[in-house]
């Protein structure tokens, strides 16, 4: 009898692991002026804000795409990672991100490359008030269902606004920020890998040495970049370099606290002001 229920138990633990974890699916179109996209994944994940630096208590995030992508893409604080996949056209779709407490509420970014290089992603907010913005949506400690529709009432858009039409059903597996392993404050912050890592950015950025600042910055920030300056020349390189490390100099000053998630921190110099860090090889880089 012992056995059979210890057998049971585990197999209820594997069967709630399997459906955590469980590829999310989405049915449906997204209409980017006349082009119609298939929506046939779908992403949930959930920041708890232990940094206290979203404007949301917590942040539900949502995304609906054309394709598989990481889930790890829709994790940190802002300017998450599928948002440049979708710039560097490796993911079409949409983000929504809202309090899961006011569900009336959606900020929603559409996953679109610009036709612009350097152009930000199209974001707007719908809101409603005494009715349900989603017509249905289901939020559990393992998973999310729900259901939406919106249409752009204009007659037509251009490139730059372009007119958005959709209506999806989803059902995405719920993940969550990683636990935060450690939090740095006064000396303890300013003797911190994290911030040694900063520094030492700073004094690259100073001496104009662009390989140590790529050495000290991660994948991801040297994609961003190289993008930036690819049409700068040298000396503008140089003088923005200088500029760059005396503002972040003085921000030295201004620590209040280092919040680690395994790989991953936040430098919080103030609830508007903060340079995010990530290891990679081993290597602290900052991520900004």
């Amino acid at each position: 009898m012992k056995v059979l229920l210890g057998f049971l138990i585990l197999f209820t633990l594997c069967v709630q692991s399997a459906y955590a974890i469980d590829q999310g699916t989405a049915q449906g179109t997204l209409t980017i002026n006349t082009e119609t996209i298939a929506l046939t994944h779908s992403y949930a994940h959930l920041h708890d804000n232990a940094e206290g630096l979203l404007s949301r208590p917590k942040e539900l995030r949502i995304v609906l795409s054309d394709r598989e992508i990481p889930y790890e893409s829709l994790r940190g604080l802002v300017f998450l990672p599928v948002e440049d996949m979708a710039r560097e056209n490796r993911v079409r779709g949409l983000l929504m991100t809202l309090d899961p407490k006011d569900p009336g509420r959606v900020a929603v970014t559409l996953l679109m490359q610009p036709v612009r290089t350097g152009q930000s992603l199209m974001m707007l907010t719908l809101s409603v008030t005494g009715q349900e913005l989603f017509k249905k949506l289901i939020l559990s400690n393992v998973r999310v269902t729900g259901e939406m529709e919106h249409a752009d009432t204009r007659s037509s858009g251009d490139e730059d606004l372009p007119k958005l039409t959709f209506a999806v059903k989803f059902s995405a597996p719920l993940f969550k920020e990683l636990p935060v392993s450690a939090i740095y404050t006064g000396k303890k912050a300013q003797n911190s890998p994290q911030v040694k890592a900063y520094r030492e950015k700073i004094n690259a950025l100073k001496k104009g040495d662009f390989e140590a600042v790529k050495r000290l910055s991660s994948e991801r920030a040297n994609r961003r970049d190289a993008a930036m300056l690819a049409h700068i020349d040298d000396q503008t390189k140089k003088t923005s370099a200088a500029e760059a490390a005396a503002d972040f100099e003085k921000s030295l000053k201004h620590i209040k606290r280092v919040v680690v998630r395994e790989d991953s921190a936040v430098v919080i110099f103030s609830e508007k002001e903060w340079a995010t860090f990530v290891r990679e090889g081993g290597e602290w880089k900052t991520g900004d």
